[in-house]
């Protein structure tokens, strides 16, 4: 059995693979300030999806009402946008 992904290529769950690209990316030798570094990527990761999740609940929150105060009405001629109430 192999671990292989969908495209052929070595799965990033495979411990090595994992260590080599740690490696990589950060310098082994000054541990605390690769630690550092993790963690301000992981910080600026985890306030994008919240950000994104909040925006999503957002709109669909909007949807289930129905309504919103920023939403407008195309008159019955059609050349204008009247806000709805």
């Amino acid at each position: 059995m192999s671990n292989a992904g969908a495209n052929g290529s070595d799965s990033f769950s495979d411990p090595v693979t994992a260590q080599q690209n740690f490696a990589a990316q950060y310098d082994v030798e000054t541990p605390s300030e690769s630690a550092s570094s993790y963690a301000r990527i992981m910080h600026e990761h985890t306030k994008k999806q919240l950000s994104t999740a909040t925006s999503s609940a957002r709109r669909r929150s909007l949807g289930a009402t129905g309504s919103s105060n920023s939403t407008a009405t195309i008159s019955s001629t059609g050349s204008s946008l009247s806000p709805s109430s």
